[in-house]
């Protein structure tokens, strides 16, 4: 646990990542361990790109071009590496406001990240994780991250592109190599009953939610090769994604805690986790 630099949290939506993330943060930090946490949808994620856009080099021109009443407002947004020019578009809407129009906010939107050819957003989460190892290897801090490695994978491989799951699964395990220099901890949270906690889950959040995951799920690629569609649907396209994730699950070589989490017990869930933390340091 000691030299621990990553504890990443998985599992299906409604299993509990978001709270046993930021307990886990909270409980290093009483063990006085410096620890941080970045929840899905953290527009300061290290690893992810929420809302993140990416033009290569023609296309930044072009949008220079199209926008050059906006060159200012553009050059004050983009973070160039090489050849890729990064806009956190979301951010600097908050930052701006009105100074980043709508039809430039629209304009770059369209070169989300996670809009992007399949091939080219592997490229660059590929060498987003390796830039995070690199800045975080050294450092006295364990960062905790949630659904980056096995949820946004399988929302972007699977649902929206059906991906062959073999490649899924290559890709899972690069990423599993990437990390291996910061001895990372992985924690799958399992539900048994998807259809059971679907129902819960919908229940507490909103019904545009609901809508949002039916369709992401059934209406992409997957859901449109297989003829998805409704609650049912996207139940049958989360039981294919938890079983390809418990089964590269069992290739990772890193340390790693499945929790059957499946009746929601948050301080037996807590315990489990500091016995778990509590073996790998005095192993």
């Amino acid at each position: 646990m000691k030299s621990t630099k990553l504890i990443i949290v998985e599992g299906l939506m409604g299993s509990g990542k978001t709270s046993t993330a930021s307990f886990l943060q909270k409980y290093l930090e009483q063990q006085h361990i410096q620890a941080s946490v970045f929840l899905e949808g953290d527009l300061d994620h290290p690893v992810d790109f929420e809302s993140v856009a990416c033009l290569n080099e023609d296309e930044y021109r072009s949008l220079l071009r199209q926008f050059e009443h906006d060159k200012e407002c553009i050059q004050q947004m983009v973070h160039s590496q090489g050849s890729n020019h990064f806009f956190f578009y979301q951010k600097a809407k908050q930052i701006l406001n009105d100074t980043f129009s709508d039809d430039l906010y629209t304009y770059i939107a369209t070169y989300d990240i996670y809009e992007l050819p399949l091939a080219r957003h592997c490229e660059l989460l590929l060498q987003s994780w390796r830039d995070f190892v690199d800045r975080v290897a050294d450092k006295d801090e364990v960062v905790v991250l949630e659904c980056c490695f096995f949820q946004n994978p399988m929302c972007m491989l699977l649902a929206k592109s059906n991906a062959d799951q073999a490649v899924i699964t290559q890709y899972i395990l690069e990423l599993a190599d990437i990390i291996k220099p910061l001895q990372p901890v992985l924690i799958y949270l399992y539900q048994e009953d998807i259809s059971r906690t679907l129902h819960r889950v919908s229940a507490e959040r909103s019904s545009e939610w609901l809508d949002f995951v039916i369709w992401y799920y059934t209406e992409q690629e997957y859901g449109k090769s297989y003829q998805l569609s409704g609650v049912e649907g996207l139940i049958e396209c989360l039981q294919v994604r938890r079983r390809l994730e418990l089964e590269i699950l069992e290739q990772l070589n890193m340390n790693k805690l499945l929790i059957d989490n499946s009746v929601i017990n948050g301080e037996q869930t807590q315990q489990k986790l500091i016995d778990y933390l509590n073996e790998l340091k005095n192993s």
